[in-house]
């Protein structure tokens, strides 16, 4: 088992480094990616578990924003606590748009002898990133199983949907800080 396990962290390590070299093929976006990740005059705010969900999961959650000083959100950071794993979104946008989206979820290892969840140990999940030019979609790469197999679900309309509403509840945060 611990062959395998080992097997499978080897395969998602090297597909998540796959999707990470999506982004070499975009210099402009990677450039303005690694400014704001570097850019260390940002501003950070956050929302935890109702602030910001609707129907808080399991373990809750926490969402983080980054803006500079005229409230120009760059980069919001989302982890969901889930009962099967830790989900995660990094959304990025350059003037309140999206231009890279890193998609994440870490599967916790079953235990098949205890029939139950090793919260300590990951095995498996998924990865993806989305580029994003004058606010659409124009490429992306994923690896594993995650909620975009359903063709039915489009995922520019659903990250746009969702960026907007988070960035929508950090605008009113702040302008509620304000006063």
């Amino acid at each position: 088992m611990k062959l395998i396990t080992l097997i499978c962290s080897f395969i998602f390590i090297g597909l998540t480094s796959y999707g990470q070299s999506l982004i070499d093929n975009y210099p402009a976006i990677k450039f303005e990616k690694e400014l704001i990740d570097t850019n260390d005059s940002l501003k950070i705010i956050v929302l935890e578990n109702e602030d910001f969900l609707d129907q808080m999961g399991d373990g809750g959650g926490k969402l983080k924003a980054y803006y500079n000083t005229e409230l120009d959100v760059k980069k919001i950071e989302v982890i969901l606590f889930k009962s099967l794993g830790i989900q995660q979104y990094t959304f990025y946008a350059i003037n309140e748009k999206l231009i890279f989206i890193k998609d994440r979820f870490k599967q916790f290892e079953f235990n098949i002898e205890t029939n139950t969840f090793d919260y300590s140990k990951f095995d498996g999940g998924y990865y993806g990133a989305y580029i994003f030019e004058k606010n659409k979609l124009i490429d992306l790469v994923s690896t594993g199983h995650n909620r975009f197999e359903d063709d039915a679900i489009d995922a520019e309309t659903t990250f746009k949907i969702e960026f907007n509403s988070y960035l929508s509840l950090i605008k009113n945060k702040l302008s509620n800080s304000k006063n």
